[in-house]
């Protein structure tokens, strides 16, 4: 007697979808994917060799009508008129808007500003009645007499308010209420 032990073996209520996507199905989108990924990527790189080379856009190798306006050569008698890390550009034909015009002369600015305040030639009060002294002494001060603390609060007893925030009743006795309910001193 002849039995086909793999039907045996099959369980078809522990099985899986066979319409699924196979693992072919996967491997042909991933190829196809790559494919088009490569293609693309040909395409663009073609696309800005043709325009680095063309006469189109900018014929006879100039520069586009703003960079030729800002390469100009910056005059000698103005100081700070040329920027730290682009030293060919010239300033006074920067295209608008110019949000900082002479950012090493401000940061300057700010750094002395900054500098003044830390370090004042000598202590002065101020309008709101505050002493300026300069920060070395300053931290001299904090190292010799220490941080200044909050005094500790009162004890519970001297406390005049409740734990809700209502003001207690100061002249009733400390003690267990009397049966009636109520003290009276």
């Amino acid at each position: 007697m002849a039995t086909d032990h793999n039907d045996a073996l099959r369980n078809p209520q522990v099985d899986y979808e066979r319409a699924d996507l196979s693992p072919r199905g996967i491997l042909l989108f991933l190829v196809g994917l790559f494919i088009a990924g490569a293609f693309v990527e040909l395409v663009l790189w073609g696309m800005f060799h043709f325009l680095a080379r063309s006469e189109a856009l900018f014929p006879s190798g100039s520069l586009s009508p703003v960079q030729s306006a800002q390469y100009k050569a910056p005059p000698e008698h103005v100081p700070g008129s040329i920027m730290q890390n682009t030293p060919s550009v010239n300033l006074s034909v920067f295209p608008q808007p110019r949000l900082q015009t002479n950012d090493a002369g401000e940061m300057r600015n700010y750094l002395n500003s900054e500098h003044e305040m830390l370090y004042p030639p000598q202590p002065f009060k101020d309008a709101s009645g505050a002493v300026h002294i300069p920060i070395a002494t300053a931290m001299q001060l904090i190292e010799q007499r220490g941080l200044p603390t909050r005094p500790s609060a009162p004890p519970p007893e001297l406390n005049t308010q409740t734990e809700s925030g209502n003001p207690k009743i100061l002249n009733e006795v400390p003690g267990p209420l009397p049966p009636g309910g109520s003290k009276k001193p």
